[in-house]
Order: structure tokens, then C-alpha cells, then sequence
């Protein structure tokens, strides 16, 4: 037994460097920027209306930092995928009664964006007509 266990805990441990090194590759990505003229939510997180980067961290991670580069929110998303393709960068808000819900985050590189968590009022707010608010590619 004990060889293998031997042999299953080597190939976890090769398995884990991999990992490793795989994730110490990732570089953070700036994906858009986009002046929001409104207070919005982000999770449970209030932002006044002002300058906003998003920037990729991880798979389908996305941090929101403010205009002076300040790490604000930590964003887990999902893939979502248009009929059409976007070219142009787009914050997609859905409206919760007043206030503005962060929604989507469309690239504007293809047809493929990220989509936050639904909010608790799914039905209420598949209801109304969302607001999307263009932003500026970016590079690295």
C-alpha cells in the first residue's frame, strides 16, 4: 500500500506545481474603461457615479478599481455569449427599483462577455430595460 500512496501523493504534488505556475503566469488585464454617470451596485458594495477600470485577474475574476487604480470589488462571473458581436466595450446595468445593478461586462472584443450573479429579483428585474454605458478599450 505504501508504494501507492507514494505514487498518488507525487502525482498530486506534480499536479498542484502545475497549478501553480499555470495560475503565476495569469497577468492582470485591463479590459475597459468607462466613465459610469450614475451610483450603481456591485454585489453588495455601493459606487457613486465617477471613472471605473475593469480588469480581468483570473478566468471569468474581474476586479473593479476606481480612477485612481484602487482595488474596489472582487467580481465571480460567468460566460455569456451575443447573437451579434459587440466591437465597442459595454457596462450593462439592470434597474432594481432605483438603483442601478452592475449586470454584464461586454469586452467589445467578439461575441463573448461575463456575466455577474443574478440579483435576488430576477423576475422584477428581467422586466426592465437595462442600461448599458459604453466604455474604451484598453490594453495592458
Amino acid at each position: 500500500m505504501t508504494g501507492i500512496t507514494r505514487k498518488i501523493t507525487l502525482l498530486m504534488a506534480v499536479v498542484l506545481l502545475w497549478a501553480t505556475a499555470a495560475y503565476a503566469q495569469y497577468e492582470a488585464h485591463v479590459i475597459l474603461k468607462v466613465d459610469v454617470p450614475f451610483e450603481f451596485s456591485v454585489g453588495k458594495k455601493l459606487l457613486p457615479a465617477g471613472s471605473y477600470q475593469v480588469v480581468r485577474t483570473a478566468p471569468y475574476i474581474l476586479a473593479l478599481r476606481g480612477s485612481d487604480n484602487k482595488f474596489l470589488a472582487s467580481i465571480a462571473t460567468s460566460p455569456v455569449v451575443a447573437r451579434n458581436p459587440r466591437y465597442t466595450p459595454v457596462l450593462r446595468f439592470d434597474l432594481d427599483g432605483d438603483r442601478h445593478v452592475l449586470s454584464q461586462v461586454w469586452p467589445g472584443a467578439g461575441a463573448s462577455g461575463y456575466e455577474l450573479a443574478a440579483p435576488t429579483r430576477v423576475a422584477y428585474l428581467a422586466a426592465q430595460k437595462p442600461i448599458e454605458v459604453q466604455g474604451s478599450q484598453s490594453g495592458k
